[in-house]
């Protein structure tokens, strides 16, 4: 009789552990927030959108977004190229997955800098209305 309580005891200790382990908040989005709205195919932009807004709140006045040509996900090569020919910028993201850099900066890109990128990338200009009559 002995033994069966200590079984019984050590097979409650083992599986109680396991109780806490499968609770409601461990099905929570991680930071916590279970009314916010989820990210999904219906709404692709959430993402990059929210980046182009911290730019926005930063005051950058020129803001980019590069994607590759073929749509794809930028490669090492992509982004050592992206790097090397850009001009001073303010703040470099990657988004949207990985398929899209957003750059934000206060300086105006130059023309020869411009024509290299669009090369190799298409260029979305997202700048203040007020920034593209400069």
């Amino acid at each position: 009789m002995k033994k069966i309580k200590r079984e019984s005891v050590f097979l409650i200790l083992l599986l109680l552990p396991a109780a806490f382990a499968c609770n409601y908040n461990s099905f929570e989005k991680p930071n916590g927030n279970a009314n916010a709205a989820p990210v999904n195919a219906e709404n692709p932009q959430s993402i990059l959108e929210s980046d182009l807004q911290t730019m926005r709140v930063a005051n950058l006045k020129y803001i980019f977004v590069f994607r590759r040509k073929d749509g794809s996900v930028f490669n090492s090569e992509d982004k050592k190229f992206l790097r090397s020919n850009l001009p001073t910028t303010n703040r470099v993201l990657l988004t949207d997955e990985g398929k899209a850099f957003a750059v934000g900066t206060n300086y105006k890109f130059p023309p020869e800098n411009t024509e290299i990128l669009q090369l190799r990338f298409n260029i979305e200009d997202f700048s203040s209305e007020e920034s593209k009559k400069e």
